[in-house]
């Protein structure tokens, strides 16, 4: 591997009660790596425990900030050329950095470059002459982020606390003339959802359906008009509202599920901060 890597990237991954999943993630990757895990809470035991290694620190929040507010503590620390961030349940490997990093290097003016998600295994296939190409938008789950260029959009709008943010961002770049790309030979497993520990998975549940609605509402908004998101939402809302409704005497599960989905949209339409943690 390049000597080089090790000054131009460093490795950034955001962390909320991944304990269990959080250190099978960085043990994949050489500890030349310089490694930042900002973690959406005020947990010490787990800061002590990322920074038993000298390449590791640990930045803690205090509380449980969102994904794109807490990306923006870590990248504003970073200062070197490339930002790769990682999701924990991300099974990302020496390999696929270097690649990705290769490849990062050919593009002129990228903004974010990205693998193909998978559910099967994390490896190179070749399925393309084209080493990259460009899209209007990537996933989230590993982004191989020109920092210089990316920092110019002042990185996440910290508004969104859950969903829509990367596609936001994408969008932003865009508008300055930067790249995104897919890597179409890089697959990477992505677990999906499963960071977390599994005790907390009912509260994520709640947390994911009220954040879905807040985002769409907001993000739509943003981008295309206040019409055209109630257009987009209102639907959703009045059904989101009947099934609560309905489920409140048959089925509790469900009953949150669309309780919480009439919720975050209620908040978006006044105007209201995607405040809520479950």
């Amino acid at each position: 591997m390049n000597k080089k890597i090790f000054n131009e990237l460093e490795i950034l991954t955001i962390t909320y009660k991944s304990n269990e999943i959080i250190e099978k993630s960085l043990s994949r990757i050489n500890k030349k790596f310089k490694i930042t895990v900002v973690e959406n809470s005020a947990d010490k035991l787990f800061k002590k425990k990322i920074e038993n290694y000298k390449n590791r620190k640990c930045i803690l929040t205090g509380s449980n900030l969102g994904f794109g507010a807490a990306f923006n503590i870590g990248a504003n620390k970073i200062k070197s050329k490339y930002i790769l961030h990682i999701n924990p349940d991300a099974f990302i490997n020496n390999k696929i950095i270097y690649e990705l990093y290769k490849t990062a290097k050919k593009i002129k003016n990228l903004g974010i470059l990205s693998p193909i998600e998978t559910s099967k295994e994390t490896q190179i296939k070749k399925k393309s002459d084209k080493e990259y190409f460009e899209v209007e938008n990537v996933k989230g789950f590993v982004m191989m982020i020109n920092n210089f260029n990316c920092k110019k959009t002042k990185y996440f709008d910290d508004k969104f606390f859950l969903y829509l943010e990367e596609i936001d961002l994408c969008i932003r770049l865009r508008k300055i003339k930067k790249l995104i790309c897919l890597a179409p030979n890089i697959y990477v497993k992505h677990l999906g959802g499963k960071s977390h520990n599994n005790k907390f998975s009912q509260k994520m549940e709640m947390q994911r359906n009220w954040h879905y609605l807040w985002s769409l509402f907001y993000f739509t908004k943003k981008h295309h008009g206040l019409i055209r998101a109630y257009k987009l939402t209102l639907k959703k809302f009045l059904s989101a509202l009947v099934k609560s409704l309905f489920y409140f005497f048959v089925n509790q599960r469900k009953y949150i599920k669309y309780k919480y989905r009439f919720l975050g949209l209620l908040n978006s339409y006044l105007g209201n901060n995607s405040k809520f943690r479950a």
